[in-house]
């Protein structure tokens, strides 16, 4: 997909900047969006914060011509207000979203970063699809703001709407010859991973990385996003992507004990 028009939030570090560099390397005219400063070399800079629509819909006007993918990797961990996590992780993200889908040219892709937290997402599909339903930003907050949780709450269940609003587009995206996806990371050694060791509580997330060895680098994800924006992926849509070096299967079929979790029930 050289020479593709890239959008890409949360440019400026971590998995964002891992993307630019690989589209850059590409070919790609790379666009990218961040409220922090974004690395150089970049097609369009264009300060954007996250959790303000109208600073988002400043940027997608600023923002020339059509383009061919949107990369919704821009997000914040559990340590953060639950409003601002709300804001930024989804309501942002489906703001973003909808505000570029009729400049997306046929042939291209939409990919959300997601997380492993958002594995519950069929447990709380009912109230997902409540948010989501809301018809603009203004009236996503408000109902956050009548389902008060936690940082840690809402740090989930912003991931786990990631993963449902990724499968609600499929369709729409399908109609435009377009396709949507997600990544859904385990431990990623980005700037904010010392935040998600404390979002999870103590020895959690390291826990998670005995299990697997080592977190993921940012260019590992990365990768796995620039797959799902290619031809490569042609006949993929609707699909969450886990990259998590097998925890979640560790999990599942008992290779990885989760009686060993800070915190697990140990049984007598």
């Amino acid at each position: 997909m050289a020479g593709k028009r890239i959008v890409i939030t949360g440019a400026a570090s971590g998995i964002g900047a891992a993307a630019v560099a690989l589209h850059q390397a590409a070919g790609d005219e790379v666009i990218g969006l961040d409220i922090k400063p974004l690395p150089a070399g970049l097609a369009q800079a264009i300060t954007c914060d996250m959790a303000d629509p109208a600073s988002i819909d400043a940027a997608l006007a600023a923002i020339e011509g059509p383009v061919d993918c949107l990369l919704n990797i821009a997000g914040v961990p559990g340590t953060v207000a639950p409003e601002l996590i709300m804001r930024v992780n989804t309501l942002g993200l489906k703001h973003v979203t909808q505000g570029l889908l009729d400049r997306l040219r046929s042939g291209g892709a939409i990919v959300n970063i997601a997380s492993i937290a958002g594995f519950n997402w069929a447990r709380h599909l009912a109230e997902i699809n409540e948010l989501l339903a809301t018809p603009d930003y203004a009236a996503g907050v408000a109902w956050c703001e009548a389902h008060p949780m936690d940082g840690n709450t809402a740090y989930h269940f912003s991931k786990e709407c990631v993963v449902v609003y990724t499968m609600q587009m499929a369709g729409p995206a399908l109609a435009r010859g377009l396709r949507c996806n997600s990544v859904s990371p385990g431990p990623v050694a980005t700037p904010i991973l010392p935040d998600f060791k404390r979002q999870a509580g103590e020895g959690q997330l390291e826990w998670v990385m005995d299990g697997i060895g080592r977190a993921a680098e940012p260019r590992e994800i990365a990768e796995v996003v620039q797959y799902l924006a290619t031809g490569a992926s042609s006949f993929v849509n609707g699909r969450d992507l886990i990259v998590d070096r097998g925890f979640s299967a560790g999990i599942t079929t008992g290779w990885i004990d989760k009686r060993g979790a800070p915190g697990a029930k140990k049984k007598a």
